[in-house]
């Protein structure tokens, strides 16, 4: 095989792939909003490249030609289409509104500029492109992407953050567990972007191949985890205003001294109080239970509550909420009346909203499925759950 067959043969190969799993992702999710964004990731920014790099390679100039102002163009629609993705997932608020529109300026730039280019220039860049060399169009949407990939992927990595940090201090519910794989699709494009561009700045006509191998690899991830953990509702209706106002105890050290200055004992004292709490009412049963409305029960001072179990239990809200719920799941799969069928069943009498979320928050704490734990589970196991202490935290 020569390696212009080679070039054809990837870029087809890729284009078939990339529409395939765009369409098998539409229907298997039922076309939501969330995944609109991912199918446009897919499809959007790769498939016009993809054709014209086939195209230029085995000499096809006629479309060549066609998809020069395209290739030149959408490539930039990526990073913009990652950002959208990710707020889309996790702001319930989000709804593309003409600012967003913003994002996709240097793409209609890189258009402009390359239709109102003379066809014969067009022709003498693709022409520059085979000898192995870029042109000046080349390295102006090149040094665009490379800017979009720092500023995009440090805007992504601080919102998730963000976002996960307020989750965590302020809200019990498990169904951030349904999202976790957005951040690890983030990782693996900046991994892919870091890959592609070192090797682009070797030898620039890795474009013609590198690229599309490694957005193989990439789509299918998104693929695979959009379809294998479904949009979760109930995380987006966590306030996102909270995301600045109870972002991280660190903000409160500012506006209130007394809440930086807890003492051990006090922290203590907090602590036991909220654990007594929980246990005797239960609470941590209540799928809606928050930090603020665990605040107000308990009449503690959110900022004070939050850093109490922060600092001296050294796990976040989130953590010890879910915590507690998976023992009572382990003391109700011992139970006499455990049956095949209410291993599936008992989320809802945990404080959990859905199956597929106590399945994930079970085997984050276990390790194992629920029913591969009730395999193993000894008389010694029995009898530590169902104790008097059973609940406490450590």
């Amino acid at each position: 095989m020569g390696y212009y067959e080679f070039i054809l043969i990837v870029n087809a190969a890729s284009i078939l792939i990339l529409l395939i799993m765009a369409a098998l992702l539409l229907a298997a999710t039922r076309f939501k909003s969330e995944n609109g964004y991912a199918a446009a990731i897919i499809v959007l920014p790769n498939v016009p490249v993809y054709i014209y790099n086939m195209s230029r390679s085995v000499g096809w100039h006629d479309i060549t030609l066609f998809f020069f102002p395209l290739s030149f163009s959408v490539n930039t629609m990526l990073m913009p289409l990652l950002w959208l993705f990710t707020l889309r997932n996790f702001n319930p608020d989000f709804r593309l509104r003409p600012l967003e529109l913003l994002h996709f300026i240097p793409a209609l730039l890189c258009f402009i500029i390359t239709v109102s280019l003379p066809i014969q220039e067009r022709m003498n860049c693709i022409l520059h492109e085979t000898t192995g060399s870029d042109n000046w169009i080349g390295d102006v949407n090149a040094t665009i992407i490379f800017i979009q990939m720092i500023a995009y992927f440090t805007a992504i990595f601080y919102y998730l953050h963000k976002v996960k940090h307020s989750i965590r201090n302020n809200c019990s519910d498990a169904e951030y567990l349904h999202k976790e794989w957005i951040p690890q699709l983030m990782k693996l494009f900046a991994f892919l972007f870091a890959i592609v561009m070192v090797a682009y700045t070797i030898t620039p006509r890795t474009d013609a191949w590198l690229i599309q191998m490694l957005n193989v690899i990439a789509m299918s991830f998104l693929v695979y985890n959009a379809i294998a953990h479904p949009t979760i509702t109930n995380i987006q209706r966590f306030p996102q205003s909270k995301l600045k106002a109870n972002d991280s105890y660190s903000g409160s050290r500012r506006s209130d001294p007394a809440t930086f200055s807890l003492g051990t004992n006090q922290m203590k004292e907090n602590c036991e109080k909220i654990i007594n709490y929980l246990k005797q009412s239960q609470a941590y049963r209540r799928s809606d239970l928050s930090l603020a409305i665990l605040s107000k029960e308990t009449g503690i001072p959110q900022k004070v509550l939050s850093r109490s179990i922060n600092s001296y239990l050294k796990q976040s809200f989130f953590e010890l909420i879910n915590k507690m719920r998976i023992e009572e799941a382990k003391r109700c799969l011992l139970s006499p009346e455990t049956s095949a069928y209410k291993i599936d069943s008992i989320y809802e009498e945990c404080g959990f909203r859905s199956r597929s979320t106590y399945f994930l928050a079970f085997k984050k704490v276990e390790g194992v499925t629920p029913a591969q734990w009730l395999k193993t589970a000894n008389p010694v196991v029995k009898s530590e759950l169902f104790s008097p202490k059973a609940g406490t935290s450590d």
